[in-house]
């Protein structure tokens, strides 16, 4: 496709889009269809009446529904390093689209929710490239749970299932966490006010990495989060969590038995075998403050893996390290219509420094051993219908291993230096 088709098909679709966005916000303020009839002498009020106490009307007040539909274009731009080339040195322009939908029924204390994603299956991704001739693409289920918070016990919240991650993760924390990840295990979230503008809470989680049939030692993670948030002003909070994300049994381990989807970096053998644990201590911290009636979000994440490495196994000259961080800050806010918002973040993450198959996807070729800077616009039309632009410069730190599939995740070619834009069209619902 040439360019000028290009550019001109996308600004096509904008314009549309806003038009459909419009004409739809629009009709939001359109009466009720009983409101309507009893106003044309059709129904009187007290059928109206009747209609909404029907036992359907009452058990559809129970579900509550939520979703979003993203659509996206991105380039990858390889800057052909020494460490190797993405994609053979051919930079990259592919159509995406990303479909969630959710529900959740509420029976007192007890609410059961699923969520359906479009995407290929992979843990830490739920996009779907335009591909393969128009056919048919998958939906998953990405969230299935049931969770307790009692009437009387607000400060505590149970869960089961493949759930929402349960602990307190800013934009930074993807440095361990990809955005998309939903952990399959147990969740628990307390939280307490012992004064004014101050809050405790405590996270913890049970997940389960993979089961296997042969042995009784199954990869599991444990991990624990306490934090405290400080509000001495309405135009100041402060918040700081430490966390401890433990993972078991996962040294000797290979991708198959592992994960879904490999990502680059962690310390491999040349068959493709995990060599390390990971015991990682993570400290992230964010203070939101208002500069007149403009929001500013200061953050952080810092890591380190506290098991014991090795380098036995590794090639020549590979890179190790066990620590990571990312910091920045994001200024505006885009959720209500006509807000905006700008931010930049820098990102290190050496090889051992987390589970690389759980750390974000897109930097780079996705996982550990990056360091690069991200910026990112975003502009909001209406409360429910977004913009963004957003760019990384990534620089790749030296692969590990001798096993390519590891260098590149789901692209084999290679490691290199990548920057990637991503331009996306967003509505929430």
């Amino acid at each position: 496709m040439h360019t000028w088709h290009r550019v001109w098909g996308i600004g096509l679709s904008l314009v549309l889009f806003y038009a459909i966005i419009n004409s739809s916000a629009m009709a939001a303020d359109k009466v009720p269809l009983e409101e309507l009839l009893v106003e044309k002498g059709v129904l009187s009020k007290e059928d109206a009446d009747r209609v909404q106490k029907t036992a359907l009307a009452k058990w559809v007040d129970l579900l509550t529904f939520s979703g979003d539909l993203r659509v996206r274009h991105e380039t990858f731009f390889d800057d052909n390093n020494a460490n190797g080339t993405f994609n053979n040195g051919v930079n990259q322009h592919r159509e995406r689209y990303r479909l969630r939908i959710g529900t959740e029924l509420k029976m007192g204390d007890f609410t059961a929710g699923i969520r359906l994603d479009s995407g290929t299956g992979q843990q830490m991704s739920t996009n779907q490239t335009y591909t393969t001739l128009f056919t048919q693409k998958a939906i998953f289920i990405d969230r299935v749970y049931i969770s307790w918070q009692g009437s009387r016990s607000k400060w505590l919240k149970i869960s089961a299932g493949k759930i929402a991650n349960p602990f307190f993760v800013l934009y930074s924390g993807d440095v361990v966490w990809d955005a998309d990840i939903n952990p399959e295990g147990f969740g628990e979230n307390l939280k307490f006010s012992p004064a004014d503008g101050v809050t405790l809470f405590l996270n913890g989680g049970q997940f389960v990495l993979n089961e296997s049939a042969t042995n009784n030692h199954d990869p599991w993670m444990l991990a624990e989060q306490g934090g405290i948030s400080v509000e001495p002003t309405s135009q100041v909070k402060a918040t700081l969590a430490t966390a401890f994300y433990e993972s078991l049994n996962v040294s000797g381990r290979d991708a198959a038995s592992l994960a879904g989807t490999v990502q680059q970096g962690n310390s491999r053998n040349g068959t493709n075998l995990l060599l390390n644990n990971y015991r990682v201590l993570d400290v992230t911290a964010v203070v939101d403050l208002k500069a007149g009636p403009i929001p500013i979000a200061l953050m952080g994440d810092y890591i380190q893996n506290l098991a014991n490495t090795t380098t036995t196994g590794l090639k020549t000259g590979a890179a190790t390290g066990n620590q990571g961080y990312q910091v920045g800050l994001i200024v505006g806010k885009a959720a209500d219509a006509h807000t905006w918002e700008l931010a930049y973040f820098y990102k290190m993450s050496q090889t051992d420094a987390t589970l690389a198959d759980l750390a974000d996807a897109d930097i780079g070729s996705g996982g550990t051993a990056h360091r690069g800077h991200i910026v990112w616009g975003a502009y909001n039309l209406t409360k429910y219908f977004q913009m963004k632009v957003k760019y990384f410069m990534t620089k790749s730190i030296t692969p590990v291993t001798t096993a390519a599939t590891v260098c590149g995740g789901a692209n084999t070619n290679g490691c290199g230096d990548v920057n990637r834009l991503q331009a996306d069209l967003e509505v929430k619902f």
